[in-house]
C-alpha cells in the first residue's frame, strides 16, 4: 500500500468509525455564539500551525453532505518555502469563506445564492440552471458543479447542524481543533480583514471573506503552493465557443449588411447561437431564470440582449428598416457577453483585452461574409494583436493564475497558437489582395474558433493552495 492510499483509507476509516479513543466527542457550540448580536455572523477559523494535513475534516465534510467521489466542499492544501535545511510545510484548509461580499451571489443569473442573515452563504438547489458561472467568479474556486444532479453544490457551514446546537462536520472531526466556527463582527472585519490572507491565497480583499486564519509565528519568506507544479487544460466548453463565436458573427453581418441574403444569415446564425447555448447548461428547462439578475449579473443580461438581438434580426429579414436596431442591440449583446468574463477569479480573461478580442471576432469574420475586405483583415490584425497583448500582460509574473496562462499557450499549445495566427494572417491577406471571400471568410472562422477554444482551455483559476497530490486544492484544473 502506498503513502497515499495508506493515509486516505486511514482518514476514510477514522471519518466512517470515529472511535472514542482517537477522535475527540462531538463539539457543542457554546450558548453564546448561537445568539448572534446584531452586525455579527458566522465565520470558519482556521489554525495553520495545529493543522496536520489529516484530511479527516474533507472524509466528515463529504459523508455530512453524501458528496459523490471527485466532489469536494472542504479542501486541504499545502505551502512549502524555506532554505534547506530551514524548511517548512503548512497546511491549508479552506471550504466556503462565508464571504461579505460574495461574487458567487452579485454574478448568479438566477439569484440561487442568498447571503442569510447569520452571514451563511447559501445556495438554492432548485433555482440552480447549472451554468457554472459562479465557479468563474469566485476566487477561491468554492462552488463546484455537481453532474450527478446537474448544478453547482457548495459548503452552507454545516447550517442544519449549526441550527441545532452542533458544530460543522469538519469543525468536529479535526482531531487538533484546527477549524473552528466563531462570531465576527461585520463592521470591524471590513475595517480590517488582514486576518483573512494567507501565502498564495487570493487576497481577502477581492470578496471580503471572512475565514480567520491564523499563521505561524515564522512563516517562509519564499515558498510556494504545493499545486503550482500541476498545470492542467481547463474545460473547453464547446457550446459556450460555438455561442460567443457565431453571436459576435452574427453581429458583424449585422452591422455591415448590405442585402436580404445578409440579413437571412445575420438572424440564421444569432438563432443557431441561442439554440446551441443550451448544451452548456445542466438544467436547459430552466434557462428562463437566467433572466432574473439583471441588476446585477453581466450573464443576465447577455442572455436577454442575445435573445432580443435574435428577434429583431428575424424581424429585419421582412422587415429590413429594423436592421440597424438589430445591429446596435447585437453590439451591446456582444459588450455584456465579454464582461461577464472580466472576473479576478480568472486573471487571463480579466482584462479589457476581452472586450478587444470578443469585438475583433465579429470585425474579422463579418465583414468577410458581406463583401468588405478592408474591414475584416483589419478585424484579423486586431484579434492577432490583442492576443499578443494578453500576453505580455501575463508574462513575468509570479502568479501561478497568471503565469500559467501564457506557460500553457507558449507551450503545451504552441501548435494550435500558431495555426490560430496564420488562419488569421492569411485570410486576412486573402481580403486584401482581392482573393476569395469565401476563403479569406473559413480562414477567418477557423482562427476565430481556434482562438475561442484556447481562450477557454488556457485560462487558470484563482485558487486556494492545493494539495501536490491532486493539484488546485482538488478543484477541476
Amino acid at each position: 500500500m502506498t503513502a497515499v492510499t495508506a493515509v486516505t483509507a486511514v482518514s476514510v476509516e477514522i471519518g466512517r468509525r470515529r472511535p472514542t479513543a482517537v477522535t475527540p466527542p462531538p463539539v457543542d457550540l457554546h450558548p453564546e455564539l448561537l445568539a448572534l448580536d446584531a452586525g455579527e455572523q458566522y465565520r470558519f477559523g482556521f489554525s495553520m500551525s495545529a493543522c496536520i494535513g489529516c484530511h479527516s475534516c474533507e472524509v466528515a465534510c463529504a459523508e455530512q453532505n453524501g458528496l459523490p467521489e471527485g466532489i469536494v466542499w472542504r479542501r486541504v492544501g499545502e505551502v512549502e518555502g524555506g532554505t534547506y535545511p530551514d524548511t517548512q510545510r503548512l497546511q491549508l484548509s479552506m471550504a466556503c469563506n462565508h464571504c461579505l461580499d460574495p461574487a458567487c451571489l452579485t454574478g448568479c443569473p438566477t439569484n440561487a445564492y442568498e447571503k442569510l442573515a447569520n452571514g451563511v452563504v447559501a445556495h438554492h438547489a432548485d433555482e440552480c440552471i447549472g451554468c457554472q458561472y459562479c465557479t468563474w467568479n469566485c476566487p477561491y474556486s468554492v462552488p463546484v458543479y455537481q453532474p450527478d444532479r446537474r448544478i453547482v453544490t457548495k459548503c452552507d457551514l454545516c447550517l442544519p447542524r449549526l441550527e441545532e446546537g452542533l458544530a460543522p462536520a469538519c469543525v468536529d472531526a479535526c482531531p487538533t481543533r484546527a477549524i473552528t466556527v466563531e462570531t465576527v463582527n461585520v463592521a470591524e472585519w471590513r475595517a480590517d480583514h488582514t486576518a483573512g490572507d494567507a501565502p498564495h491565497l487570493p487576497s481577502s480583499d477581492l470578496t471580503l471573506s471572512t475565514t480567520r486564519i491564523e499563521l505561524p509565528a515564522e512563516v517562509p519568506a519564499h515558498s510556494i503552493a504545493a499545486s503550482d507544479w500541476s498545470l492542467h487544460p481547463q474545460d473547453p466548453h464547446w457550446p459556450l465557443v460555438w455561442l460567443t463565436v457565431l453571436t459576435q458573427v452574427a453581429v458583424g453581418v449585422s452591422a455591415t449588411v448590405v442585402d436580404g441574403t445578409d440579413r437571412v444569415l445575420a438572424a440564421g446564425l444569432a438563432v443557431a447561437a441561442l439554440a446551441g447555448s443550451f448544451a452548456h447548461l445542466g438544467r436547459p428547462g430552466l434557462a428562463w431564470k437566467a433572466l432574473r439578475n439583471l441588476r446585477r449579473s453581466w450573464l443576465s443580461r447577455e442572455v436577454a440582449l442575445f435573445a432580443l438581438y435574435a428577434g429583431l434580426a428575424a424581424l429585419a429579414v421582412v422587415e429590413p428598416g429594423v436592421a440597424p436596431a438589430a445591429a446596435v442591440v447585437g453590439v451591446a449583446g456582444v459588450y455584456a457577453s465579454a464582461r461577464l468574463y472580466i472576473v479576478p477569479g480568472r486573471p487571463s480573461w480579466d482584462s479589457p483585452v476581452t472586450l478587444v478580442s470578443f469585438g475583433a471576432t465579429g470585425l474579422a469574420v463579418g465583414p468577410a461574409l458581406t463583401g468588405r475586405p478592408v474591414l475584416s483583415a483589419i478585424g484579423a490584425v486586431v484579434a492577432v494583436a490583442a492576443l499578443a497583448a494578453n500576453v505580455a500582460r501575463l508574462a513575468g509574473s509570479r502568479d501561478i493564475a497568471r503565469r500559467g496562462t501564457v506557460d500553457l499557450l507558449v507551450h503545451r499549445f504552441s501548435a494550435p497558437v500558431g495555426a490560430r495566427v496564420a488562419a488569421m494572417v492569411v485570410g486576412a491577406a486573402v481580403a486584401l489582395l482581392g482573393g476569395p471571400l469565401v476563403l479569406s471568410a473559413a480562414l477567418v472562422i477557423v482562427g476565430e474558433v481556434v482562438g475561442r477554444w484556447l481562450f477557454y482551455v488556457t485560462v487558470v483559476p484563482r485558487n486556494m493552495p492545493g494539495s501536490f497530490w491532486r493539484g488546485a486544492g482538488g478543484a477541476s484544473g
